[in-house]
């Protein structure tokens, strides 16, 4: 039976990505650690989101668990976005978990919290046993939508700015069974090579172009994406795939109200049943296929964003700026799904007042569907491909409460800057550093608003992550394309080689 008197060193909120690399990170430390989580198992949007590609820098870690889950069989480690089985990812931080010792509750909602003088005394849960109350030294805070920061009575804002608070569109990703791959590759490949090698095209790839042409005749209702995340899963054939899907949408969201997560998610239920009559019937390599499953966690990108002791910028990530207290790396282009259009489906650059340097600007060339609110004023600002930037620890650190950490998407950011955060591989990054930074918070007996964030850089690095160091492997045979930078169908920065072909980052 649960008692008002449970009490550990660490106690983690949220076992997603971000949640289950401070807990295990803690735990490994030596900190009596519990995990607690809604869920009746770990991984959050990555595993019972089905958002198999573990995007960003794969380092410390997400590493660690990619490496472990490829000796089973269960990942395929590609240069870019490595790809793992959705139900074995959870095994595994589950595994990881236990062995390091930290102990894991499932099935409990935290509810509210108790603070007194800055200090959060105890995080008031809900589960089968009633309320109940938990005490830690340090909170991690790794809900994604920031509750027990919330609760504690920190600062956040929600929404972007230039959209009237409206939140990035949201999808709820799906499986599919018996998919032919190869030739799904094959179709794509020659349609690219049909557009020429130094033409820019106006759309998203072929998919784009075939359910354009299923709306004309009658079998889609509307353009559901105009691009779709499609990944095997590992060990199954290519020519016979299971894949997990990432194409529907809902927009104009409003992602703390449970009413409109409902019409999201009844939305994007509908949208599945037509999406899988349109890939059999339009889509090379579908016609065989059916769906096998519908992801248990609604795919939000962003909700709460609490303030912190530093709050990364837009222009910090269009920058690619680093910093002393640097824990984590982005090294993608802006992964803002748009709030309101379906047409663009994507905003990949900011407004700044003026050209920066790191960033790739131009003069505004944004349609008016692009900022339906009014277009902000300033250049156009997108990221370096061949650049990165850090996520300094400060942004990890709340204002007014004085034991609490925040990790994941969550953490003190910009919209913008919040749409690079929240991606797979930085969010564990974040959880590395909160575990890392909540024990040496213990040690000292300190808070972790006192504590040195290179301190945590520096125990990072001496644990194996490479902050220190250039990015290898795709990251470094990105930085060698030459040529001229060019806009491309979704707003991002291709690169057009001196031989006229255009490359990404992608």
């Amino acid at each position: 039976m649960l008692t008002n008197t449970n009490y550990y060193d660490v106690l983690v909120v949220g076992g997603g990505v971000g949640g289950a690399a401070a807990a295990v990170t803690a735990a490994r430390k030596g900190a009596r650690t519990l995990l607690v989580d809604s869920a009746q198992s770990l991984g959050g949007l990555a595993t019972n989101g089905y958002v198999t590609g573990i995007a960003g820098v794969v380092e410390g870690i997400s590493k660690e668990w990619l490496k472990r889950l490829e000796a089973d069989g269960d990942a395929i480690d590609r240069p870019h976005l490595p790809v793992i089985d959705p139900d074995k990812g959870k095994l595994m931080l589950e595994r990881m978990l236990v062995e390091a010792g930290g102990r894991i509750l499932y099935g409990v909602t935290a509810i509210d919290a108790v603070v007194e003088d800055n200090t959060i005394k105890g995080v008031v849960c809900h589960s089968k046993a009633g309320r109940f109350t938990i005490s830690a030294g340090i909170v991690i805070d790794g809900t994604g939508d920031g509750d027990v920061a919330a609760y504690a009575g920190a600062p956040y804002e929600v929404g972007s700015p230039h959209y009237a608070g409206l939140n990035m569109s949201t999808t709820l990703a799906f499986r599919m069974a018996n998919v032919d791959l190869v030739a799904y590759g094959q179709a794509n490949a020659e349609w690219r090579e049909k557009q020429g090698r130094d033409k820019l095209s106006e759309k998203f790839g072929l998919l784009q172009v075939l359910e354009e042409e299923a709306v004309k005749n009658g079998d889609l209702p509307f353009v559901v994406f105009p691009t779709a995340l499609i990944y095997q899963v590992p060990n199954t054939k290519a020519d016979d795939a299971d894949i997990t899907v990432m194409t529907t949408h809902s927009f104009y969201t409003r992602n703390l109200d449970p009413a409109d997560i409902t019409r999201q998610i009844i939305e994007q239920h509908n949208q599945m049943l037509w999406l899988e009559k349109f890939f059999r019937k339009y889509v090379p390599g579908f016609a065989r296929s059916r769906i096998t499953g519908i992801a248990n966690m609604h795919g939000i990108r962003d909700s709460r964003r609490i303030i912190g002791e530093y709050i990364l910028s837009d222009e910090d990530v269009a920058c690619g700026r680093k910093f002393a207290d640097g824990i984590a790396r982005f090294p993608e282009f802006f992964d803002t799904h748009h709030p309101t259009s379906r047409r663009l489906g994507f905003l990949r650059h900011v407004h700044l007042p003026e050209p920066k340097e790191g960033a790739v600007c131009r003069e505004p060339q944004c349609s008016e569907d692009m900022h339906v609110f009014g277009r902000p004023a300033g250049v156009e600002a997108r990221v370096d491909p061949k650049n990165y930037c850090e996520i300094p620890y400060r942004s990890l650190v709340p204002l007014k409460i004085d034991n609490l950490l925040v990790v994941g998407r969550c953490i003190s950011s910009e919209f913008n800057a919040q749409a690079a955060v929240r991606i797979i591989a930085p969010s564990m990054g974040t959880g590395q550093a909160a575990g890392i930074a909540a024990n040496l918070c213990l040690q000292k007996g300190i808070t972790p608003r006192e504590l040195d964030g290179r301190l945590v850089r520096q125990a990072m690095i001496a644990d194996g992550v490479p902050l220190d160091q250039e990015l290898t492997g795709h990251w470094a045979r990105v930085r060698e394309f030459e040529g001229d930078y060019v806009v491309l169908a979704g707003d991002f920065i291709g690169i057009r080689q001196p031989d006229g072909k255009i490359v990404t980052a992608m």
